[in-house]
C-alpha cells in the first residue's frame, strides 16, 4: 500500500475532536450544574430529580467526549508507542537470539560470519530482510538502505 491509497481520515479526527470538546464541555457543565444544585438545593422551583439527573448523567456525556478526543489522536498516540519501542525491541531480540534475530528484527549476524556460502548485501533496519549487494531501497518494505 502506498501512502496515496490510504484513506483521508482528516475530516474524521476534525469532527471527533469538534464533536468530543462539544460533548466535554457539555458534560461537565451538566455535571458541575447539577452537583451544585444537589447540594446546595434550597426549594427552587424545579423538581428535585431535574438536578439528580444532571448530577448522575452529566458525567456519563463527559466521559463520551474525553473518549472521542483520545480517539481522534489514536494515530499519534501509536506512531509514538512504535518509535518508542521498536529500538528496545530490537535490542532485546538480538540479545535472546545471539545475533539471529526473531523474524528478522534484531538480526545482527551476518551469513558469512556464519560460515554460509549464501552471499548478500545488507539487512533493512525497518524490517530486518536481505538485500542485494547494491539495493539502495529494501525488497521487503521499500525504506531507503542508506
Amino acid at each position: 500500500m502506498t501512502r496515496n491509497d490510504l484513506p483521508d481520515t482528516t475530516r474524521t479526527r476534525v469532527g471527533l475532536r469538534v464533536v468530543g470538546a462539544l460533548l466535554l464541555l457539555g458534560g461537565g457543565a451538566t455535571f458541575a450544574w447539577g452537583i451544585t444544585t444537589v447540594f446546595t438545593y434550597e426549594g427552587y422551583d424545579m423538581p428535585p430529580g431535574l438536578a439528580i439527573l444532571a448530577f448522575l448523567g452529566g458525567m456519563p456525556v463527559a466521559v463520551v467526549g474525553l473518549g472521542m478526543l483520545n480517539a481522534s489522536t489514536i494515530g499519534a498516540q501509536s506512531r509514538y508507542v512504535a518509535g518508542e519501542t521498536m529500538p528496545t525491541l530490537k535490542q532485546s531480540a538480538a540479545y535472546l537470539t545471539d545475533g539471529e534475530g526473531i523474524m528478522g528484527v534484531g538480526r545482527t549476524v551476518d551469513d558469512r560470519e556464519r560460515g554460509t556460502s549464501a552471499a548478500g548485501g545488507p539487512y533493512c533496519r525497518s524490517c530486518g530482510v536481505r538485500n542485494d549487494e547494491d539495493a539502495r531501497f529494501c525488497d521487503g518494505c521499500g525504506s531507503s538502505l542508506a
